[in-house]
């Protein structure tokens, strides 16, 4: 009796030990296909990210270079068609291998192939982990593929049903197709037209143009405040799009402010004809042809507050006598050596009382840090724009502490249409521009005089500015008193003591500055005040620099409004020992 309770406890323990196991390999199953179920949907997740990420950085390189970074062509691409992907009416170009070493800071989970056919391009379509692109939509595809629930991926959008991505051409023969617009059919040659996504009774052509325009077409409209916007984007993307409604004079015009994400860290940026600069920490580059290479003016822009600084290129082959960043003395003398017909031994960058820094040994470690940056970094950046304010400043007085002036009209700003920061000391100017620098990886201040030189050269060596329009006679681009020409846009005024004399210039007004009257105006007004996209060098209010003058007063450069020589020049040089409403200042930043 016994031995059968035994036995038929043994065999229960038997049949629940079976079905103990069975329901632990179920879920084992269900656990293992769960994992296999995740790891492809993060696979193709990787994928996707990839082709998000070579987006953006492809549209980078294309707006910088004009072409995208891809030459070698890729002709295995039925199993792609076969997923029904590519548009055989917007994919029309020839597939090439993208050039993963032409981008920047790219860090991609597939793609590896590339490095072997980087160095055997014949063989190129043995490989398939690769991303390719279409030359003409710069749609892109990734060749292996991700399969996920029994589909293969090959891109980050599908051909089935909600999931469809719209193939929208963004770009026919270098030229963009605006946003919430379609590419409808033509060529470069023949007339780019486009519809509004919103409306396809609104049609555009692409009118090109060959040689820089001055004046606004007879046949299109313009509002006066939008003319020297229109003029500049015409001019850098060698045309526009007009309407093709019968007798319509509307325009459509690429838009000028265009920028690169935020560098989150100092980076540097290759121009199109393969010059370099430095770009600082929290700072985006500007994609507008034009704006976005050296030797027309690099632009770029403080990401959080907008102020904007444009480089200035210094070669480095002009260094013959100094031999590391540490050799100061030599790296100023190859300097001025470079700039010498703009520089002036009577005056000398040294310190004295009342330039702003404490004390002689702040004043040379100042100068030798950038000294030491320009030389390593191949350049300086200065201020788009003279100093400006969001209100008139009426209010500064020459023993205000730098507090009590940002307390009353707030940070300086390297923006457009501002109102000069006047009235400041030269001391006042450098505390001022020492703010904005204050806990970066980067140094603000005035420049000193050696830079101011540099900006010249490089004015000389990079425009149709001969030396005498910089050294002699700048009055053809420069606000002084002895000019007139018309604004169409900003502020003006005859007395910037008074706030309220401060006159705004409406839409379809144009406001003719009168020869020989003292005029300020606001920052940035009119493309006639400006070279390599540097708005008011010559005129408007004279600026601060740390140069010292023979007789011990602070020096500023570049004349101002109320200059009535004949002849004012940006490489002048003026002395004060006080501020005035002539003068103010402009900010250069340096590692």
């Amino acid at each position: 009796m016994i031995n059968r309770k035994i036995k038929d406890a043994k065999g229960v323990t038997l049949v629940a030990l079976v079905i103990t196991v069975v329901v632990l390999m179920i879920l084992t199953n269900i656990v293992i296909y769960n994992i296999r179920d995740s790891l492809k949907l993060e696979r193709l997740k990787a994928m996707q990210n990839d082709i998000a990420n070579l987006r953006d950085k492809i549209a980078s390189y294309y707006a910088q270079n004009g072409k995208i970074p891809a030459h070698i062509p890729y002709t295995k691409i039925e199993e792609i068609e076969q997923a029904g992907v590519i548009s055989n009416t917007v994919d029309t170009g020839e597939f090439l291998i993208i050039d993963l070493s032409s981008l920047e800071t790219l860090t991609l989970n597939y793609g590896k192939d590339y490095e072997i056919v980087k160095q055997n391009p014949e063989n190129a379509q043995n490989y398939k982990n690769l991303y390719i692109i279409n030359e003409t939509s710069h749609n892109i595809f990734y060749v292996e593929g991700v399969n996920y629930d029994g589909e293969i991926f090959y891109t980050d959008y599908t051909a089935k049903g909600k999931d469809l991505w719209p193939v929208n051409l963004r770009y026919k023969e270098g030229i963009k197709i605006p946003e919430d617009f379609s590419y409808v059919e033509g060529t470069k040659d023949t007339g780019i037209l486009i519809r509004s996504n919103s409306d396809a009774t609104k049609q555009y052509q692409w009118i090109p143009i060959n040689k820089e325009i001055k004046e606004i077409p007879n046949d299109i409209s313009i509002l006066n405040s939008k003319k020297e916007d229109f003029i500049k984007s015409a001019n850098a993307y060698q045309g526009y799009y007009k309407s093709t409604q019968n007798n319509s004079k509307e325009v459509l015009y690429l838009e000028l402010e265009n920028w690169s994400k935020t560098y989150d860290q100092q980076a540097v940026y290759k121009d199109k004809n393969g010059e370099t600069a430095y770009i600082p920490a929290n700072f985006q580059v500007s994609k507008t042809p034009g704006q976005n290479t050296i030797n027309q003016g690099l632009v770029i822009r403080n990401e959080q507050t907008k102020d904007q600084y444009i480089w200035i290129q210094v070669p480095k082959s002009i260094y013959t006598t100094a031999t590391s960043k540490e050799d100061y003395e030599n790296i100023e003398k190859d300097m001025k050596m470079y700039a010498n017909i703009y520089t002036n031994e009577s005056n000398t960058d040294t310190w004295y009382d009342g330039c702003g820094i404490e004390t002689e040994a702040e004043y040379l470690n100042l100068k030798n840090r950038m000294l030491a940056s320009i030389y390593e970094k191949g350049g300086f950046w200065i201020g788009q724009y003279e100093v400006g304010l969001d209100n008139a400043n009426t209010e500064v007085t020459q023993t205000d502490q730098i507090q009590n002036l940002i307390s009353k009209n707030g940070q300086p700003l390297m923006q457009q249409d501002k109102y000069p920061y006047n009235y400041v000391t030269c001391s006042q100017a450098q505390q001022l521009a020492q703010t904005l620098g204050k806990e970066k990886s980067y140094q603000t201040s005035l420049m000193f005089g050696i830079q101011w030189d540099l900006v010249c050269k490089f004015i000389e060596t990079n425009t149709t500015q001969n030396r005498s329009d910089i050294l002699k006679n700048s009055t053809s681009w420069g606000n002084y008193k002895n000019q007139t020409f018309s604004i169409i846009k900003g502020r003006y005024t005859n007395d910037p003591a008074l706030a309220n004399l401060w006159e705004t210039i409406n839409l379809n007004e144009i406001y003719t500055k009168p020869l020989n009257n003292a005029i300020l105006l606001t920052t940035g007004v009119t493309n006639r005040n400006s070279v390599l996209n540097l708005y008011d060098l010559a005129g408007n209010v004279g600026e601060w620099t740390l140069e010292k003058s023979e007789t011990g007063e602070a020096v500023y450069r570049g004349g101002d409004f109320e200059s009535d020589e004949i002849e004012q020049a940006i490489a002048m040089r003026k002395t004060s020992a006080e501020g005035n409403k002539n003068i103010g200042f402009r900010i250069a930043l340096y590692e």
